[in-house]
């Protein structure tokens, strides 16, 4: 199955990244409401079979990067606004601390605490 990008809108990058529950259309309408003011990009979580990405379950956690890194570069090359919302915001967070530099700005929404 081929990865399933879901955009909207048009401008600036503005990747957002679901919550735990990892389908894509729980967060539709703030993609929707985002939209008027970027490009936005969306996705399910890579251990949601309908994503079309691919998941190893010996990488975990990782496996979330590695989709959110092909995320980032189908944006353009871009340094996009990259949105967390609840488990996303875990994701979002350790993304942005591996990629200094790659991003236009950070927004984590209701995110669980990192624990070391």
């Amino acid at each position: 199955m081929r990865p399933r990008i879901i955009e909207r809108g048009q401008g600036r990058p503005i990747v957002v990244i679901p919550g735990i529950q990892g389908r894509y259309e729980w967060g539709l309408p703030t993609v929707d409401a985002l939209a008027s003011l970027g490009h936005v990009v969306t996705f399910s979580l890579a251990d949601e079979p309908t994503s079309g990405f691919a998941w190893t379950e010996s990488a975990g956690f990782e496996n979330y990067l590695t989709q959110l890194d092909q995320v980032v570069r189908a944006t353009g090359g871009e340094r996009p606004v990259l949105v967390g919302i609840s488990y996303g915001g875990l994701i979002a967070a350790e993304y942005a601390a591996r990629h200094p530099g790659a991003l236009s700005a950070l927004v984590v929404a209701s995110s669980p605490p990192m624990t070391p």
